[in-house]
């Protein structure tokens, strides 16, 4: 079929059962669209070798050139197949001579700048951070000399295996004070073959490779962590809070790690928080950046009270809530200071992340719906209502203090309140008023002003006893 290709064409153009899908520009003779059974459409130019042998190109994906830009390219190409060139012969010579580290290395480099959608926005940088770790340190020792065209599914499962087995594991010095200790297993090769099966659909898309070897990969179980602490654990959690500063912990840490156990917020949304994110009268964490955008958390009142007072005495609007030890800018990890609370507390297999799903089972055993847990936790609805919810409502704001309340009481820092526990079930009950839930909040209302205020009324649910033997010195951070 010819036909002057436009984006309705290209859009409308359903793919075949069993064979490619073609439409061919009436007016640029060789150029046209192709859409696999898979739905992929790629546009393509055709043309005839200096053998006279029959050859395709692709020029890139629908999704990422409008239809003019491709006719463009098409034409480059047509015009450099008159001159002699054979655009497909020197792809594949190209493909022979690219490997595995420069692959994920251009994937990378696209990813950071903003050209690697996830969920149809640019991927996180924090995400791109994490997949450039995993490829350096595990894919490319172990297949990064490959070609790309060369590699196939026994070279992934190999590389799966040795991953699991440790042997990409290290432990070195990445500086003055730096350590870096990788350690494989089970959940860590599942995750890089999947980065792995990333970058290849990512490659194919983009006209570089025509078949993913990690397609159809038989992978283990990655070891989803179902971790949390039972009310004993956060006894002994909160006994070795209060033991933190006779243990020369960081106090910034310290500070993070109550916020993580109290909010069942993830690891760096909470050590992103700057100042101008905590919203006192809205009881919410205006986030910036989250894994599904920017959204509004609700968060329990000790908590808004305690965040109040660490940021009390700054000045400035954006700084960051938690502060790293040395120098400026932001805590980035709190790792070691947790594992050090968990070695006095006697805790095993504890990370930032057990907090969070540790919040989430405390919800769980108070009987919120899954719903409510998902507006807690950050979760995205899928609901088109969820999108006009700029505030956190009553009942939520209620769960969040009521769930932070049980936690503290846990901990053993925290004395009964009647009353507020009556307004928790109260609202409890009326949650079911309580659909859009899961914030997406605009931009205007992040960057709005949320100054911070004193609490007009004051909490019995209260974090004092943890922090009455903190170190007072002349910062404004303690």
């Amino acid at each position: 079929m010819a036909c002057k290709l436009t984006k309705k064409i290209v859009d409308d153009l359903c793919p075949k059962a069993n064979s490619d899908a073609f439409i061919w520009c009436a007016e640029l003779r060789g150029f046209g669209v192709r859409c696999k059974p898979s739905g992929t459409k790629t546009f393509i130019v055709q043309y005839r070798n200096a053998r006279g042998s029959t050859r395709r190109y692709a020029l890139g994906s629908s999704k990422r050139l409008t239809v003019d830009q491709a006719r463009r390219l098409a034409k480059i190409s047509l015009g450099n197949v008159e001159q002699g060139a054979d655009p497909s012969a020197e792809r594949k010579e190209h493909r022979c001579l690219m490997t595995i580290t420069d692959l994920c290395q251009h994937y990378i480099d696209e990813a950071r700048a903003g050209r690697v959608l996830y969920r149809g926005k640019p991927k996180a940088l924090g995400t791109v951070l994490i997949d450039e770790g995993r490829f350096r340190r595990h894919i490319k020792p172990l297949i990064g000399q490959l070609a790309i065209a060369e590699v196939t599914r026994k070279d992934v499962n190999m590389m799966m295996h040795a991953v699991r087995i440790g042997k990409t594991a290290v432990d070195e010095k990445t500086g003055p004070h730096g350590r870096a200790r990788v350690r494989g297993g089970q959940g860590t090769a599942v995750k890089s073959v999947k980065l792995l099966s990333t970058i290849y659909t990512f490659a194919i898309k983009t006209g570089l490779v025509d078949d993913n070897p990690c397609r159809d990969i038989e992978k283990p179980a990655d070891g989803r962590r179902t971790r949390f602490l039972s009310p004993e654990e956060y006894q002994r959690l909160g006994h070795a809070l209060m033991q933190a500063p006779s243990f020369g912990l960081m106090q910034s840490a310290v500070d993070a790690i109550i916020v993580l156990a109290l909010t069942g917020c993830r690891k760096t949304e909470v050590l992103s928080l700057q100042k101008s994110m905590i919203d006192v009268r809205g009881q919410c964490l205006r986030l910036k950046h989250t894994k599904t955008g920017p959204q509004m958390r609700p968060c329990g009142q000790p908590v808004m009270e305690f965040l109040t007072q660490l940021v009390v005495h700054r000045v400035d609007e954006d700084a960051w809530v938690f502060e790293a030890g040395r120098g400026e800018g932001q805590l980035v990890n709190i790792r070691k200071p947790l594992d050090r609370l968990c070695g006095i507390a006697s805790l095993k297999d504890v990370t930032p992340h057990t907090l969070r799903h540790s919040f989430a089972t405390v919800a769980h055993e108070l009987n919120y719906s899954e719903l409510t847990i998902a507006g807690l936790l950050g979760h995205s609805a899928g609901s088109v209502t969820a999108r006009y919810a700029h505030h956190v409502d009553h009942a939520l704001a209620s769960a969040a203090t009521h769930v932070a309340s049980v936690i503290l009481e846990r901990l053993g820092v925290s004395r009964h309140n009647n009353d507020h526990r009556q307004s928790c079930r109260d609202d409890q009950d009326r949650e079911g008023n309580t659909a859009a839930v899961l914030m997406t909040g605009s931009t205007n209302s992040i960057n709005g002003s949320h100054s911070i205020m004193p609490q007009q009324q004051s909490s019995k649910l209260t974090l004092d006893p943890i922090f009455q033997n903190r170190p007072r010195t002349g910062s404004a951070h303690h």
